[in-house]
């Protein structure tokens, strides 16, 4: 009886909101979309993965996309832990075909099949050789009324309300739940806010949403001052922020 394959897949075209792919226990994950960006939440955090990466994530680990538009996610499973934690990788062209080419075919029986067993070794190969990004991290407060004021933050990136207003009800007075910020994330809640602006902008100019729209949703009166904060949080524009390489 042929035994279950080491390599299997996953493939769909989802609208704009939140995707939880299957998450199988013993397999690793590569995860791609063909088109625009995706924003990846862990445990920990958010990450902002732009056009041209793709993100390994270890066996075990829960994760969810969030995407602001109509998304085509592809992602590869790996039986098997993979050393290290969940990372956010380069896509050169060979590695972006390759990994597409394995979506398609899986599943995939290289103990039967020449033809698979090459494409899963110069897969691999390609994999662990790819180049580690830094990615825009948007760590999550743990303490619970932290926590609810960081999720007020998420659910309207935008919003003008004062800090005053976003921690009141949160289960703790202003100053504690900025202390306790702090303790959690390295930010006060003024910059972390600012923060998920810029996770939350960037995702959709990779869309190809104008930067004037995007710049006023993210409550910055012109593109240009969005694009200053930009550059000053992390020294690009917001143009080669999103442009895939």
């Amino acid at each position: 009886m042929r035994q279950d394959p080491p390599v299997r897949s996953y493939a769909v075209t989802h609208p704009a909101g939140t995707i939880v792919p299957p998450q199988p226990p013993g397999w690793h994950q590569v995860l791609l979309t063909t088109t625009g960006a995706m924003t990846l939440e862990l445990p920990d955090g958010s990450w902002f993965v732009p056009p041209g990466a793709a993100v390994e994530v270890p066996a075990g680990v829960p994760h969810r996309v969030r995407a602001v538009a109509t998304v085509r996610l592809r992602t590869l499973y790996l039986r098997g832990a993979r050393p290290g934690p969940a990372r956010v990788v380069r896509v050169v062209p060979l590695l972006r075909e390759l990994l597409l080419a394995a979506v398609a075919r899986a599943p995939l029986y290289p103990d039967d099949d020449r033809a698979a067993a090459a494409l899963l070794d110069l897969t691999e190969r390609e994999l662990a050789a790819a180049t580690t990004m830094t990615p825009l991290l948007l760590t999550l407060p743990t303490d619970p009324a932290a926590r609810r004021a960081a999720e007020r933050i998420l659910a309207a990136p935008g919003d003008p309300a004062g800090v005053d207003a976003l921690c009141r009800g949160c289960g703790a007075g202003r100053r504690t739940v900025e202390r306790r910020f702090r303790e959690g994330t390295g930010l006060g809640v003024a910059a972390w806010r600012r923060r998920a602006r810029l996770v939350a902008a960037l995702a959709e100019l990779a869309d190809g949403r104008p930067l004037a729209g995007v710049a006023h949703a993210a409550g910055y009166a012109t593109p240009s001052a969005f694009g200053a904060m930009v550059k000053a949080e992390l020294g690009s524009s917001p143009g080669a922020l999103v442009r895939a390489p």
